[in-house]
C-alpha cells in the first residue's frame, strides 16, 4: 500500500522557482525567487500573489525572510547583487554589489542587520547591513561555488559547495572549524538543513546524508528511493574513502526540518517529496 499525499494549495508561477521562504510572523506569507529574476510574495491563504520585486537583471537563486524583523527579506542573483527588500516598499532598500554570481543568502537568526551570502568565487561574505561598503568577515576555503549557507548557531555557519564538501565556520574568527565529506555534489543544488547540531544534505547519487557537528563523516547515508521501505546504509565514520554510487540523473534537491517537530522532508529532482523517518529516529536518539 502506497501512502500518497496531495497539496492543499497550488499557485501558478510564470518561471521556474529557485527558492522559497516562509514569513516567520505572517505565517500565510511565502516568498519565492525565480529564474526570471523576480522575487514574489504570496498569500497562501488565498493562493494569490501580493507583491513582485523586479530589480534583479538575471536569475535569482535565493530568498530569505528575516526572523527578527519579518517585514524584511533578502535575495541574490546571477547579476552579482544581493538586495534587501521591505514588504512596505516597492523598491529595494539596500543593494550589495558582489564580485561574482551570488548563489545563496541568509539572515542571521537573531539580527535584522547581519547576513551571509555565498558566491561563485568560492567564498562566503558576512555583512553588517548598516555598513555595506565592505564585509565584516570573508570566509575562504571552498574550492568551487558556494551553494548554501545556514546558521548552526549565532556564531557558526555551515556552508555547502559544489566541491562536494560542507564546512563549519566560526564567524567572528573567520575560521573553518571542520570539513564534512561523504556526499557527492559537483554540479547541482542538493539542499542543506540544520537542527540542534545536526546537518543534513543531499547528494547527486540521489542520497540523503546526515552529519553531526563533531563528526566529519555521515552518520547515516541512504538512497532516496529506499526511504519508504526502510533501507538504510550506515557509513563508517572512520573511513576516508567516498564511494560514488551508480545512479541515473536523479539527485536530492531540497530538504527542510520542521520547526515544531522532529520531522525532515526531502525532495528530489523528479519532483518527489518524502518524509525521512530514519533520520528523525537517529536524531531523536
Amino acid at each position: 500500500m502506497v501512502d500518497l499525499h496531495y497539496p492543499t494549495k497550488e499557485v501558478l508561477c510564470t518561471a521556474k522557482l529557485s527558492c522559497i521562504s516562509w514569513n516567520p510572523y505572517l505565517r500565510n506569507y511565502l516568498a519565492s525567487s525565480d529564474y526570471d529574476g523576480f522575487v514574489s510574495i504570496w498569500d497562501m491563504a488565498t493562493a494569490q500573489k501580493v507583491r513582485t520585486f523586479q530589480e534583479h537583471e538575471k536569475r535569482s537563486w535565493s530568498v530569505d525572510f528575516c526572523s527578527s524583523d519579518p517585514k524584511f527579506l533578502a535575495s541574490c542573483s546571477d547579476d552579482c547583487r544581493v538586495k534587501i527588500w521591505s514588504m512596505h516598499n516597492d523598491y529595494s532598500v539596500t543593494t550589495i554589489d558582489a564580485k561574482s554570481n551570488v548563489c545563496c543568502v541568509k539572515f542571521k537568526p537573531d539580527s535584522q542587520y547581519n547576513i551571509v551570502f555565498g558566491t561563485a568565487d568560492h567564498n562566503l561574505y558576512y555583512f553588517d547591513l548598516r555598513n555595506t561598503r565592505e564585509p565584516c568577515h570573508l570566509l575562504k576555503g571552498h574550492k568551487k561555488a558556494v551553494s548554501y549557507a545556514r546558521f548552526l548557531s549565532n556564531n557558526e555557519i555551515v556552508s555547502a559547495s559544489t566541491d562536494s564538501q560542507l564546512r563549519l565556520w566560526r564567524v567572528t574568527e573567520g575560521q573553518c572549524l571542520r570539513t564534512y565529506r561523504g556526499h557527492v555534489n559537483e554540479k547541482n543544488f542538493v539542499g542543506l538543513a540544520v537542527s540542534n547540531g545536526y546537518i543534513v544534505c543531499g547528494s547527486e547519487t540521489n542520497t540523503v546524508h546526515l552529519y553531526q557537528r563533531e563528526i566529519s563523516r555521515p552518520l547515516l547515508s541512504y538512497k532516496f528511493d529506499d526511504v519508504n521501505n526502510g533501507t538504510v546504509k550506515t557509513t563508517n565514520v572512520n573511513t576516508d574513502r567516498v564511494k560514488k554510487e551508480e545512479t541515473g540523473t536523479e539527485f536530492v534537491s531540497a530538504m527542510c526540518w520542521s520547526n515544531r517537530e522532529n520531522i525532515l522532508l526531502a525532495a528530489n529532482s523528479q519532483g518527489v517529496v518524502k518524509h525521512c523517518p530514519s533520520v528523525t529516529r537517529h536524531k531523536r536518539s
